[in-house]
């Protein structure tokens, strides 16, 4: 039974974050309209993100979601938006990490910054959030970072989501990518992918019993 409600759960939140795409489109959707946002130099999305009000962060990071769907290039507003994934709101924690799975790999050294704030969410009860710090992490295309996020892919590796778990084995390949530039062991990759093949083994197996 609780196999059967934590996979009803994780279709949930992989159906809201398939793509980057389909993700902005829908959360300009919900009392936003897309059409309205076309000039990426507007001077009012500045101050909304350094808001107070969870409310104008929030219509400011639909905002640049919406430009970024148009095909926009807003990756200026990046550290201005990076700052605010410690923010306490689900809902502008969610805007943020849509913009930041858009950029993190083009703005590597400023993502980086905020490498504790995607640690502290990769334990977040939401299990979209514990994805979407992986996501970010593995996207973070620097040296330096690979052995942190090698360690956050073990640890989503063993998460009770089945969709943290599959964005873990979708960040491994990143991972090793990095690893190989420099030379290193990928014995933990080895590791990892038994695990993974083991859990794969193991879902299909509960859910052919149950």
């Amino acid at each position: 039974m609780n196999a059967s409600i934590s996979t009803s759960r994780d279709h949930k939140f992989g159906a809201t974050a398939e793509t980057l795409s389909k993700a902005s489109t829908m959360v300009f959707r919900i009392g936003t309209d897309a059409h309205l946002y076309d000039d990426p130099d507007d001077v009012s999305i500045a101050p909304l993100l350094d808001s107070k009000f969870d409310s104008e962060k929030c219509e400011a990071l639909k905002c640049l979601l919406a430009l970024i769907a148009q095909g926009f290039d807003v990756s200026n507003y990046f550290p201005q938006v990076v700052k605010n994934v410690a923010s306490q709101s689900l809902e502008v924690k969610k805007l943020v990490y849509l913009y930041l799975l858009h950029y993190a790999e083009k703005r590597p050294n400023e993502a980086l910054l905020s490498i504790n704030c995607f640690q502290e969410d990769l334990v977040d009860p939401n299990p979209l959030v514990r994805a979407w710090a992986l996501r970010t992490m593995a996207g973070i295309r620097l040296h330096v970072i690979a052995p942190l996020v090698l360690v956050a892919v073990g640890k989503c590796a063993r998460d009770p989501s089945v969709y943290v778990r599959k964005c873990a084995a979708s960040a491994l390949p990143k991972v090793h990518d990095l690893r190989l530039e420099e030379h290193t062991s990928a014995i933990e990759e080895v590791h990892l992918i038994d695990l993974f093949l083991h859990g794969y083994f193991c879902f299909h197996v509960s859910n052919h019993l149950l």
